[in-house]
């Protein structure tokens, strides 16, 4: 029987593992064609123990840098599912727009894609952006819980959401920043770059990047105080989109274990993530060290360059580091933050058989003819080894289950887009329910 179609996924790293799973099984089942390019070939041979055996499923290396190869892909497509870092999505979108292609990707919508909604929407495509965990199932949980407070006439006074991708705590091991990546590693060192906005206790607030990771709150899960969250971000941007303009607290946020952000604040002010200076002469750790700590690497050292004291609870983080032996680092001429990123990549790697966690919490206060209340909804998601991670599930599969929807046309709507519709997003949660990725509801 003859190929209906065609869905392009580009990009089969970290994250795409349930993607192509969940997409090859379902192309399948209903004669979908298939197409999985990336740059890199160890990212292909992957995917290719990953597809359904029968799928009917090509696989093509990209040419990195080269927009042809781009396009040639591109245009293959029904709808292209974007896994690619970030930078990548601008010529990905203007590849969608040549040849009349859907597109899908967890991404943020960036001004300049934003720029773009008029002509997607001449062209009657559908741009959806946001659908992954964070930002993609917040979103869609949230909503979904909101929609179902405002039928009760309960006013909200307070919303708090807070997503982490963390490691599995069995499988934390001697690693004392209890941190491990499960996601890009850029985006985990940049993170927290420029202002974080939010509203907390009717004030607006500003928390500029040098401070960021030194307020940190505390996050009580299952009783106990072992995790905490900085705010995330600009929070006001899904204020109006969540209808909670009138609220007193409106928060977006990041976990951590607790401890990591304090440490994290000591690599931040020490100029360790600046990611526009060159170093130069940067050839093992201790080198790279010496840029910002010179001299003899002690505890003592480090406070005297702070002008502050440090924990030992902190020091015990650098030491696991070994940021003073002479451990070569590739490339000798980079910025601060990819060369602690390389060091990270080290001794922050998964392990092939470790699993990791993400968690998602709302935390929702209401108030109703003087009764308050509050709602709790809980994500909790353990992954199975370093490829069929938690995050890979709970980022692949909302994307995986918005492209059969726009396939299927059960939702599709001209225009960019993140996944505030309702009938978009209660078919994702029913289906992702049955995938066993699903919220834990509390009332107190």
């Amino acid at each position: 029987m003859a190929v209906k179609g065609k869905i392009v996924i580009l990009g089969a790293g970290k994250s795409s593992s349930y993607l192509i799973k969940y997409i090859s099984n379902w192309s399948f089942e209903n004669q979908i064609g298939l197409l999985i390019a990336d740059a890199f070939p160890g990212a292909l041979s992957n995917a290719r123990t990953i597809v359904h055996p029968e799928a009917h499923c090509e696989f093509v290396l990209l040419r990195e840098g080269d927009v042809f190869s781009l396009e040639d892909v591109v245009m293959q497509g029904t709808v292209v599912i974007s896994m690619l870092p970030v930078a990548h999505h601008y010529g990905v979108a203007q590849a969608c727009l040549k040849y009349n292609k859907h597109l899908l990707t967890a991404s943020y919508i960036s001004p300049e894609m934003q720029a773009l909604d008029k002509e997607v929407k001449q062209k009657g495509l559908t741009f959806l952006f946001e659908c992954g965990l964070d930002p993609g199932l917040d979103h869609m949980s949230a909503f979904d819980l909101l929609d179902r407070i405002q039928h009760k006439e309960e006013e909200v006074v307070s919303f708090i959401s807070v997503t982490g991708g963390l490691v599995d705590p069995a499988y934390e091991g001697d690693n004392p920043w209890q941190y491990k990546f499960t996601w890009n590693p850029r985006n985990v060192v940049v993170a927290g770059k420029g202002t974080a906005l939010f509203k907390e206790n009717a004030l607006i607030k500003k928390i500029a990047y040098k401070q960021l990771f030194a307020t940190v709150r505390p996050l009580v899960w299952k009783g106990k105080e072992e995790l905490e969250f900085y705010p995330n971000r600009d929070s006001f941007k899904y204020q109006e989109l969540y209808g909670l303009q009138m609220v007193q607290t409106f928060i977006r946020g990041t976990i951590r274990r607790k401890g990591y952000s304090e440490a994290w604040n000591v690599i931040v002010q020490l100029g360790m993530t600046d990611d526009e200076i060159v170093l130069d002469q940067v050839t093992t750790y201790a080198s790279f060290l010496a840029h910002f700590v010179p001299g003899n690497w002690n505890k003592q050292a480090l406070e005297t360059k702070l002008n502050t004291s440090v924990s030992d609870a902190v020091w015990e983080k650098f030491i696991y580091l070994t940021l003073d032996s002479n451990t070569p680092l590739s490339n000798p001429r980079r910025t601060a933050a990819a060369y602690l990123q390389e060091i990270l990549e080290v001794k922050w790697v998964l392990q092939t058989e470790d699993k990791d966690w993400v968690l998602m919490q709302h935390r929702i206060k209401t108030i109703k003819s003087g009764v308050e209340k509050e709602y709790l909804s809980t994500l909790s998601v353990k992954g199975e080894n370093s490829q069929f991670t938690a995050m890979a599930k709970t980022v692949g599969l909302p994307l995986a289950m918005a492209a059969v929807c726009v396939i299927e046309n059960t939702w599709r709507e001209p225009g960019i887009h993140i996944p505030s519709n309702q009938r978009l997003y209660l078919q994702i949660l029913s289906q992702l329910k049955k995938e066993g990725v699903s919220f834990e509801e509390e009332e107190h």
